[in-house]
């Protein structure tokens, strides 16, 4: 079992990290969900201190996923191109710019209220702003509200695409993101 990416496969690195943005974009999504649905102030502010903590946690882990991704081979793809793989790396582009997007607005919607970015009671991120800049909140507000509706769709593509790799094709291409690959 490797540590790192080969030709044939991910390594653990690469795979947890994988695994740990996903439950992470998912936790956040519900966080946000129940931000929206607090039946008070109270209920909403710690749903918004959590899903704010949790955020500045993902993009460490999104952060070390990206540098990993950078130093590693890219295993080989498994299979022809054609318009289905296109459609995957589609969906991964999309999943990814969603994520960015929300990584960018998040922080932007504390900040342009000239807020810190506070995580977990443990520290606080200094806004750049002085005072509060109230057209910039609303539109940060406004696309991250907006960004995730995304998720459901392109985790469903995701979904399927795995499932045709698994059931159909039988190809192997998700064990590929369950376990690490042996050799080189």
């Amino acid at each position: 079992m490797s540590f790192a990416n080969t030709r044939a496969g991910y390594g653990w690195a690469a795979i947890a990290l994988h695994w740990i943005s996903a439950a992470g974009v998912i936790v956040l999504y519900l966080l946000g969900e129940r931000m929206e649905e607090a039946p008070d102030r109270a209920a909403k502010l710690a749903a918004m201190a959590s899903h704010v903590s949790v955020g500045v946690l993902l993009f460490a882990f999104l952060a070390a996923r990206v540098l990993w991704s950078l130093s590693q081979p890219r295993p080989a793809p498994i299979g022809a191109g054609g318009p289905l793989r296109l459609l995957a790396e589609t969906v991964q582009v999309l999943f990814l710019a969603m994520i960015a997007v929300q990584l960018v607005t998040g922080p932007l919607v504390i900040w342009s209220n000239a807020r810190p970015v506070e995580v977990f009671d443990w520290f606080a991120i200094a806004s750049p702003f002085a005072a509060p800049v109230e057209w910039l909140h609303e539109a940060a507000e406004e696309v991250h509200k907006l960004a995730p509706s995304l998720l459901w769709p392109l985790l469903g593509l995701h979904v399927l695409g795995a499932l045709k790799h698994t059931l159909i094709d039988r190809d192997g291409t998700l064990r590929r993101m369950l376990w690490s690959a042996r050799g080189a």
